[in-house]
């Protein structure tokens, strides 16, 4: 939560956003009003370049201080998560997401996975995607050309450091594209939602008859399942399962 983190992370994004010049009055405003305490007004000019489309973890992480600093929580929590939705390696989004969550009234104890489930997810997060697709694609880059030395007439010495090069390079490429599948796979196909609602009731069906099963309150980031006509069951990380309306929860 620190400003000065802040404006650094703000200066250094501005460069990402250069070529689109029509985005970087925004960028500018919003950093100047944030280092003014204007939080409010910081938000809204980083939600108009959301609003034109631009997908960004930092822009997102920048929202989710935003509301922290107004202690809007639940929305603070919501972009947070965004952030980490497309970078799961951002580790100050994960640093203040853990420190908005323990602000919220809900806390649940979480079911452990295996041991090699928990491993294996640690290290498809340890990096985004993008970044294991990059790691592929250099590693594939470097077997192909410790191929072309040892087809070349180069000197032997140079042929034979190639062979096992290439054979590593080869082997960690496939390793490194399995899990860059794994970690597209997740972030695209696990869908979050953000209770957003002060308190909710959760019901056993997607109807307001059904049966009440228990409670939940603004903030608690939820699995959601299955979506029916205005309603979301969703499953809390304890194994408990129930019915929301849409209108309570914000997709992730």
């Amino acid at each position: 939560m620190r400003k000065l983190a802040f404006i650094i992370t703000s200066i250094l994004f501005s460069f990402q956003l250069s070529a689109q010049s029509n985005m970087q009055p925004y960028l500018d405003s919003a950093r100047i009003a944030y280092t003014n305490n204007d939080f409010a007004s910081s938000a809204r000019l980083y939600m108009r370049i959301v609003e034109h489309g631009y997908e960004s973890s930092q822009i997102y992480y920048n929202l989710g201080n935003c509301y922290y600093k107004q202690m809007q929580i639940p929305n603070a929590i919501l972009w947070y998560q965004r952030a980490l939705k497309l970078d799961p390696s951002f580790d100050d989004a994960q640093y203040n997401l853990s420190m908005a969550q323990e602000l919220i009234v809900d806390k649940i104890d979480t079911i452990e996975p295996p041991f090699y489930k928990r491993w294996y997810k640690s290290l498809f997060t340890a990096m985004s995607p993008n970044a294991w697709a990059y790691l592929t694609a250099g590693l594939f880059v470097l077997f192909i050309v410790s191929m072309f030395f040892i087809f070349s007439s180069l000197s032997d010495t140079l042929k034979r450091v190639s062979v096992p090069v290439a054979f590593l390079a080869l082997i960690f490429s496939i390793l490194s594209f399995v899990v860059a599948n794994s970690a597209h796979k997740f972030a695209i196909n696990r869908t979050l939602g953000v209770i957003m609602t002060p308190s909710v009731t959760i019901q056993s069906t997607p109807h307001a008859e059904g049966t009440k099963l228990f409670t939940i309150h603004e903030g608690l980031t939820v699995n959601i399942t299955t979506y029916v006509e205005g309603w979301y069951e969703i499953r809390l990380e304890d194994g408990r399962v129930g019915w929301i309306q849409k209108k309570d929860i914000e997709e992730i």
